[in-house]
């Protein structure tokens, strides 16, 4: 398992030795599209590191009405919020696909971080760019018109979409309206005026987008999006460490 640990940029930086004392108690888990990851509530004490597939992460209603906070592909990690903060998983998080990760015990993970502190100046700048994230979207939220929050939401799926490439999405108006708090009705208009301008058309089980160019151009142009990979981390346009540098 350490080929797929050292996958990731956070856990690349430490040694091999570090990795293998980390992974004595790891475990590798696989979950069908669909399937629960964690749920809200659950007690936090150990963090997830995505090796292939997608989740999403989001808030559920008693009602069942759910609002997507984040969209997750390999590199990426979650869990380590809560299980470093002492709380209960905040969030639910689901596969979107056929998606596997490594389990890892936060404390192992403490001691990992303890030994390689680039990994953990690494971690601390892929959390802070989550929480950039979610700062946007409660100002999306509370300011941007419909419009703007379905083109970023389009947007997002797509990034977030293993068949990215063919455009298709498999949504209804009533899954999207729900996403971004905003009514059917709203929602409708908006589609229904982008398929008229060719930026989607209707197909079984959801919509294809023809001119992403166009679909753009109805987004905000500062846009954040939810889909969330692993970055270098890069201080005044520079990444902090060269490539391969540990």
């Amino acid at each position: 398992m350490d080929a797929a640990l050292a996958s990731n940029p956070i856990f690349a930086l430490g040694s091999a030795a570090a990795r293998a004392r980390l992974l004595t108690d790891a475990e590798l888990r696989t979950y069908p599209a669909g399937a629960m990851v964690l749920s809200e509530g659950e007690a936090a004490t150990q963090l997830w590191v995505l090796l292939e597939g997608a989740v999403r992460v989001y808030h559920a209603s008693p009602e069942g009405e759910e609002v997507v906070l984040k969209l997750f592909r390999p590199p990426a990690i979650f869990g380590e919020a809560e299980s470093l903060s002492g709380l209960p998983f905040l969030e639910n998080v689901r596969a979107t696909e056929l998606s596997s990760a490594l389990v890892l015990p936060i404390l192992a993970v403490v001691r990992f971080l303890e030994e390689t502190p680039r990994a953990g100046v690494l971690m601390l700048a892929d959390v802070a760019r989550r929480l950039a994230i979610s700062a946007y979207d409660e100002k999306s939220l509370a300011f941007h018109p419909v419009t703007v929050r379905l083109a970023n939401h389009l947007l997002d799926l797509l990034g977030a979409s293993a068949d990215a490439a063919s455009g298709f999405l498999a949504l209804n108006q009533d899954e999207l309206a729900t996403a971004i708090g905003a009514t059917r009705r709203s929602v409708a208009k908006d589609m229904i005026a982008w398929q008229e301008e060719g930026i989607l058309v209707k197909e079984g089980g959801g919509y294809r987008v023809r001119d992403l160019d166009a679909l753009r151009g109805y987004a905000d142009a500062q846009r954040m999006a939810l889909t969330h990979r692993i970055e270098t981390l890069v201080i005044d346009g520079k990444p902090l460490w060269p490539v391969g540098d540990k």
